[in-house]
């Protein structure tokens, strides 16, 4: 049944019913299907503009693959749509540190294949480890 209701609020998301997915998603008993439920639901959110409700539902998912697959979704969004810092803040929201370098990167390469090279340097500096900064520049300067 659990499965079902994953579905619903998937569709449901996807078709911008986003209190209705809420209400289904209520009813999944399951941690790891509501925490994938609660995911749908914050992108959703975010695709319909509203990004401090999908902040807020994404900080509400007790699975953190989940909760950080939001982040890193709405990150690259912003990043791809000019967005900079609002990306860096995005990815600050990720707890683990290799895993927020990650999504750095990968904010950075957006904005690099995207002709702002000044964008991507500066997002390299938020990084945590020196390591993953060169990594990032080298990248950067590859392209």
């Amino acid at each position: 049944m659990a499965f079902a209701l994953l579905d619903i609020v998937e569709q449901q998301a996807r078709s911008n019913k986003l209190h209705a997915a809420l209400d289904t998603a209520r009813r999944i008993a399951d941690a790891a299907d509501w925490s994938a439920a609660m995911e749908a639901i914050a992108i959703g959110q975010f695709r319909a503009g509203d990004q401090h409700g999908a902040l807020h539902t994404a900080n509400l998912i007790s699975h953190e693959i989940n909760r950080n697959g939001v982040f890193m979704q709405i990150a690259f969004e912003q990043a791809r749509s000019g967005h900079v810092q609002g990306a860096i803040e995005t990815a600050g929201h990720i707890k683990a540190a290799l895993r927020r370098d990650t999504v750095l990167l990968g904010i950075a390469l957006i904005r690099a294949r995207a002709h702002d090279i000044p964008g991507a340097l500066i997002i390299t500096c938020h990084m945590g480890s020196e390591l993953a900064r060169a990594r990032a520049n080298r990248e950067i300067a590859h392209l």
